[in-house]
């Protein structure tokens, strides 16, 4: 218990850095959002009456604590472009984020373990030298890139879907995840690269292993022993690099979202930055931070409390 307060003390001094820094940065980055906002009917009463009403007027302390205070109760403030709740707002995209990192670590998860199994079953024959190659092609290729190369060919070139064409999962669930597939594969690749690689060197390494030997001993046939003593040891590592692989989803499907015209958390983002709706900015912001930073101390848990050795090392 003591160590997941440690954690949890941690994460949430953090948070409030990361609060911070991102309230100061769009304070005094060129740009006034009220002078963005009313154009060429700009005045400087009507400049300075907009300005009290977006709450710019104030030092930079006061105006960080009045955010920080409705952040904490869970009021974002109002969207400058979109004139409505950030929190509606984001509320209404996040469902879209979520749904397409959660289906891309479910395939990095699937495909690692098939991959890598299989390469550790064959290992120094042909078929794992073939994967081992393919591995390390995949591994250079950018998140976007892959998407690139999936709307070309699967999109364009094969008419399995059609790029740009999203179906809202209000509408249709089945078509809304449908199209997930290939932006998910895109982000997914590379991860399912690595850890295929690392799972099936980690297989290799505790196949010399004491225990490995002693279990065939006692008569266990190569499979049992794989799946029943040698994968069991070898999850450990996979585990926290599935937790690093779905933050590295949240994170890339902002970048991805752009690529097949999802409307999702990253579109927003990257449009309220050109218009400078820094509350919705701020907000995507720290609640990506929180997302990342949930599942990284969720995923050192598990790995601590999985791993004896990691309970003895941290007393």
């Amino acid at each position: 218990m003591k160590y997941v307060l440690k954690k949890l003390g941690t994460m949430i001094i953090t948070l409030l850095l990361i609060s911070f820094l991102v309230f100061a940065a769009f304070s005094v980055i060129p740009g006034d959002p009220a002078l963005s906002r009313l154009g060429t009917n700009a005045t400087p009463e009507r400049l300075e009456q907009l300005r009290e009403e977006m709450g710019l007027n104030g030092s930079l302390m006061s105006r960080y604590g009045t955010w920080l205070a409705g952040f904490v109760r869970g009021d974002f403030g109002k969207s400058y472009s979109y004139n409505m709740s950030v929190g509606a707002l984001i509320l209404d995209k996040l469902p879209i984020t979520l749904c397409l990192s959660l289906l891309a670590i479910l395939l990095v998860i699937v495909f690692s373990l098939l991959i890598g199994i299989h390469a550790a079953k064959h290992e120094g024959k042909l078929l794992d030298r073939i994967i081992v190659v393919i591995n390390q092609m995949i591994m250079a290729i950018p998140p976007f890139f892959a998407g690139i190369l999936i709307s070309a060919l699967f999109g364009l070139g094969l008419h399995w879907f059609v790029p740009g064409r999203f179906v809202s999962y209000r509408e249709n669930l089945i078509g809304f995840l449908g199209y997930l597939i290939a932006p998910a594969v895109a982000i997914a690749l590379p991860k399912i690269a690595m850890a295929a690689k690392l799972l099936r060197s980690s297989l290799v390494e505790h196949a010399g292993e004491d225990y490995i030997r002693t279990a065939y001993s006692r008569g266990n046939s190569t499979k049992g022993v794989l799946y029943h003593h040698a994968l069991k040891n070898a999850l450990i590592p996979l585990i926290t690099f599935w937790g690093m692989a779905f933050t590295d989803m949240i994170a890339g499907s902002v970048v991805i979202e752009q690529v097949f015209g999802i409307p999702g958390i990253g579109r927003i983002l990257i449009t309220s930055i050109a218009n400078r709706d820094y509350p919705v900015v701020e907000a995507i912001i720290m609640l990506l931070a929180t997302l990342i930073m949930v599942v990284n101390m969720l995923v050192d848990i598990i790995y601590r409390y999985a791993d004896p050795r990691m309970r003895q090392s941290n007393g």
